[in-house]
C-alpha cells in the first residue's frame, strides 16, 4: 500500500509540473506586468486588508469554538451567506472600479461610454465568476459530508458487526460443552487478529477465563477415608448403586479433560500472540511477527495454569499472584516492560525464568517453587523481592543480574543454591535467609555499594560464611566463604 501511494503521489506530482511548464510558455507575461503597473495600489491594498481580516476572523472563530466530536457536519450559518454576498459584490465593484478608473486614464471621451458599459459588463462576470467559486465550494462540501456520512455509517456498520461477534463468542465461552467453548476461544482471536483495537479487550476476556475456578485431577470419592471406612462402604453399597456412581465419576473426569483442554489452548493463544523472538538489538528494525500483539498487559490472579509457556513472549504489565503452575512453567526470555507479580505464586514443578528481563519491580514474595527454580541469566532492572520465598528444590541465580536492588528476607532455600557469577546492587538484604543444602556465591560482585569506613554498608546483610571483599575498580566488591584464622 506504501509503494502504489509514493506511485500516486509522484504520478500527481509530475503531472502538475507539466501543467505548469505549459502555463509559463503559453501565458501572456508583457500584457500582466502592464496591467499591474496600471492598478491603483490604495484600492488594492484595502481589498487585500479586508480579504486578510475575514480569513483571521474564520480563524480566531474555529478555534474558540467548542471541540467537535469527529465527523460533525456544522450547518451553515446566516453570516456565511452574508459574507458570500459580500465577496461577490465585492468582485463586481473592485473590478468595475479598476477598469472604470483605467478608462478615464486611458480612452477618449468619444469611446468612454462603450468602455464604461463593457467594464459594468466585466464587473458583473467577474461578480458571477465569484459566485459560480461559491458555487463550486458548496457542492464540495456536500459532498465532502455526503462522503464522510457514508464512512459514519460503513463504520457503524462494522462497530454493530464487531460487537456481535465479541457478544456471540463470550456467550460461547459461557456454554457447558467444550466443543463450543474452543469455537468461542477462536473466534475471539480472529477478531482480535482483524481488529488491533480490540486486541487488550481479548486478552483480558481470555484471563477471566482462566481465573475461573478449576481442579486439574478429579478427587476420587472416599480417597480421604480411613481404610474401614471404605470397606463399610463397598459392603452396603449395592451393585446398581456402585455402577451409578462409576458413570458419574467417569462423566465428570470426561468433562474435566475436555475443559482441560479448552485451557491449555486458552493459553497457547495467549503464548502464540503475546511472543516475540526478535533479539533485543532487532526490536526498533526488524519487523515484528504479523501474529504479535504489542503493548499487552495480562492479569491471572488465582489462575490454574497446566504446562504453561511463555518463552520469549512481551507483556507490559503481568499479574500472577496467587497463581498456581500445574507441571511446568517456562518464562524463558520473557520480557515484562511492566511491573510483574508472582507475590504468593505456586509452582507445582519446575519453573524457569532463564533470561528473563524483568524493567521494572518484580515480586515473587512468598513464592513456593516445589522442583528446581532457575534463574539463570535474569536481568531484573529495578527492584526484586524474594522475600519469605520457598525454595524446595535446587535453585540457580548464576549470572543473575539484581541491578536494582534485591532482598531474600526470611527466605529458605531446601536444596542447592547457586549465585555464581551473579551480579548485585544498591540494597541487598538476606535478612533471617536460611540455606539447607550447598550455597555458593563464587565470583559474585556487588557494585554501587555505599562504604562506611573503607567497609561497605551492607555487608551485614550477607548469610553468615560469605564475606565482601574489594576489587581493583572503584565500588566493586566480590563475595568470598569467609577463611577463619589459624590459632597460632
Amino acid at each position: 500500500m506504501g509503494s502504489v501511494r509514493r506511485g500516486r503521489i509522484a504520478a500527481f506530482g509530475l503531472t502538475a509540473i507539466s501543467v505548469g511548464l505549459l502555463v509559463v510558455a503559453l501565458f501572456p507575461w508583457d500584457r500582466l506586468t502592464r496591467f499591474i503597473t496600471q492598478i491603483p495600489l490604495v484600492p488594492l491594498t484595502f481589498v487585500g486588508a479586508s480579504v486578510a481580516c475575514a480569513v483571521a476572523a474564520v480563524e480566531v472563530y474555529r478555534r474558540a469554538r467548542p471541540q467537535q466530536p469527529p465527523g460533525f457536519v456544522p450547518p451553515i450559518r446566516w453570516w456565511w451567506v452574508l459574507l458570500a454576498s459580500v465577496a461577490v459584490l465585492a468582485a463586481v465593484w473592485a473590478t468595475t472600479g479598476l477598469l472604470l478608473t483605467q478608462i478615464a486614464a486611458t480612452q477618449p471621451e468619444s469611446e468612454r461610454a462603450k468602455q464604461q458599459i463593457e467594464a459594468v459588463r466585466t464587473g458583473l462576470a467577474a461578480g458571477g465568476g465569484v459566485g459560480a467559486a461559491i458555487t463550486v465550494l458548496l457542492a464540495f462540501r456536500r459532498q465532502h459530508h455526503h462522503e464522510q456520512a457514508t464512512k459514519r455509517t460503513e463504520h457503524d456498520a462494522d462497530e454493530r458487526r464487531i460487537t456481535e461477534l465479541y457478544t456471540r463468542a463470550v456467550e460461547q465461552l459461557g456454554n457447558d460443552k467444550a466443543p463450543v467453548r474452543l469455537g468461542g476461544l477462536y473466534a475471539l482471536e480472529r477478531l482480535g487478529q482483524a481488529v488491533p483495537v480490540h486486541r487488550q479487550t481479548i486478552v483480558d476476556v481470555i484471563c477471566a477465563y482462566l481465573r475461573m475456578p478449576y481442579t486439574p485431577h478429579a478427587v476420587e470419592p472416599l480417597a480421604d477415608s480411613p481404610p474401614e471406612k471404605r470397606t463399610q462402604w463397598r459392603r452396603a453399597a449395592s451393585r446398581t448403586q456402585r455402577a451409578a456412581r462409576a458413570m458419574i465419576r467417569g462423566k465428570e473426569h470426561n468433562q474435566r479433560r475436555q475443559e482441560l483442554q479448552v485451557r491449555v489452548t486458552a493459553q497457547r493463544i495467549l503464548a502464540a500472540h503475546l511472543r516475540d523472538r526478535r533479539a533485543s538489538d532487532e526490536l526498533e528494525t526488524a519487523p515484528a511477527d504479523p501474529l504479535f500483539w504489542d503493548g499487552m498487559g495480562i492479569d491471572l490472579t488465582h489462575a490454574n495454569l497446566i504446562g504453561l509457556d511463555f518463552m520469549y513472549c512481551h507483556v507490559t504489565r503481568a499479574d500472577f499472584a496467587y497463581a498456581t503452575f500445574t507441571s511446568s512453567a517456562f518464562f524463558s526470555h520473557a520480557h515484562f516492560a511492566g511491573t510483574a507479580s508472582f507475590a504468593q505464586a505456586r509452582f507445582a514443578d519446575h519453573a524457569s525464568f532463564e533470561s528473563a528481563h524483568f524493567a521494572d519491580d518484580a515480586d515473587f514474595s512468598d513464592a513456593r517453587f516445589a522442583d528446581t527454580a532457575v534463574f539463570r541469566k535474569a536481568d531484573f532492572d529495578k527492584r526484586a523481592s524474594f522475600d519469605e520465598a520457598r525454595f524446595l528444590g535446587d535453585s540457580n541465580f548464576r549470572r543473575a543480574t539484581f541491578g536494582g536492588g534485591v532482598s531474600f528476607k526470611q527466605a529458605r532455600f531446601l536444596g542447592d543454591t547457586s549465585f555464581d557469577t551473579a551480579t548485585f546492587s544498591r540494597a541487598i538484604s538476606f535478612d533471617d535467609v536460611t540455606f539447607i543444602g550447598a550455597t555458593r556465591f563464587s565470583d559474585a560482585r556487588v557494585t554501587d555499594v555505599v562504604t562506611l569506613q573503607g567497609a561497605p554498608a551492607v555487608e551485614r546483610f550477607w548469610p553468615s560464611g560469605w564475606d565482601l571483599h574489594p576489587t581493583t575498580s572503584e565500588g566493586v566488591w566480590v563475595l568470598r566463604p569467609h577463611q577463619r584464622r589459624s590459632e597460632p
